[in-house]
């Protein structure tokens, strides 16, 4: 029996972790500092991480800046920061 290799991108699964934070500041500082504790597992797309409401998920804030850096990578600030973007290895 040949392997053939197959077109379609193997299943991926996302891990859904609900912390509970009384307010948006300190849920985007909480969400940082796990983020940043993560950087060095390859499964976790630490430029990724969004905040939101519990009652609306669907409405989702940008944790880090989402610019694509000419790298390819991402902006390793805050979102909505001030001054440059910094293409730097980990947020």
């Amino acid at each position: 029996m040949a392997f053939t290799e197959s077109a379609e991108p193997p299943p991926r699964h996302v891990i859904h972790l609900p912390v509970a934070v009384p307010d948006l500041a300190g849920a985007l500082e909480l969400a940082r500092t796990l983020a940043r504790s993560l950087t060095s597992t390859p499964q976790v797309d630490v430029a990724a991480t969004t905040v939101s409401a519990e009652d609306a998920q669907h409405v989702r804030h940008w944790v880090f800046c989402d610019r694509i850096m000419p790298d390819r990578r991402r902006c390793a600030r805050e979102a909505d920061h001030g001054g440059p973007c910094l293409p730097v290895d980990a947020p």
